[in-house]
């Protein structure tokens, strides 16, 4: 038979198992190890398209693609830049090259950054995009690369994907690509595209900002 006191011993324990519990959670949830992956609203801007004609012998392009993303309360700011460095004929035997440099950077007043991807699409089919995963041309502020893919070709595209480092309120990362292109008569095409997950204080937003490329045959 329990006895009142035995039953009480019991309550106390269970009590005291209940909250010892609840305290785990709490610190599994702010440590990290039971954090959910967020399901951010999806904004998406206007794609910039750009295109050049294609060039004899290496010469500078100097152009400079630009978009972004700010809200209407200018807390989050997003700035997406593609410089087209140098154009290169006969980069190889059967290659010319144009020479990228893929600028993103992130701002926020209020929040932080949790995430950045950026996304080379598909090729037309005489072309590859090529970034290139060398520490020397690689520029990364709090940011932590988790996926580096080395080609986008017809039949696939690339990732460079990087996880925001302590929740930060500014993230910068550039990368370096060179546009292969084969059969001088082809015209050819891709889109380079940000993603940014940021938490504006009170949700999660994913920016989405697509730059769309072309080289022509001259």
């Amino acid at each position: 038979m329990v006895t009142p006191k035995k039953r009480r011993k019991w309550i106390v324990f269970a009590l005291l198992f209940i909250v010892a519990l609840i305290s785990l959670l709490v610190v599994f949830e702010l440590t990290g190890i039971l954090k959910k992956s967020p399901t951010p609203e999806i904004v998406v801007v206007d794609t910039v398209s750009w295109n050049m004609t294609k060039r004899q012998g290496s010469v500078s392009v100097n152009k400079r693609i630009e978009s972004r993303y700010e809200d209407d309360k200018r807390v989050v700011s997003v700035s997406f830049t593609i410089f087209a460095w140098t154009y290169h004929e006969n980069y190889t035997a059967v290659l010319d090259m144009l020479n990228l440099g893929v600028y993103c950077s992130a701002n926020m007043s209020l929040g932080f950054i949790h995430s950045v991807n950026i996304n080379f699409s598909r090729t037309d089919n005489n072309s590859n995009m090529d970034p290139i995963n060398d520490d020397d041309l690689i520029e990364n502020h709090n940011l932590n690369i988790v996926r580096f893919d080395s080609k986008a070709t017809p039949t696939s595209e690339a990732q460079v994907m990087a996880n925001a480092i302590s929740q930060p309120n500014a993230t910068f990362l550039r990368v370096v690509a060179f546009w292969l292109l084969r059969n001088k008569e082809a015209n050819h095409w891709t889109t380079i595209t940000l993603e940014t997950t940021i938490f504006n204080g009170t949700a999660y937003v994913k920016t989405v900002i697509p730059i769309h490329l072309e080289v022509l045959a001259s």
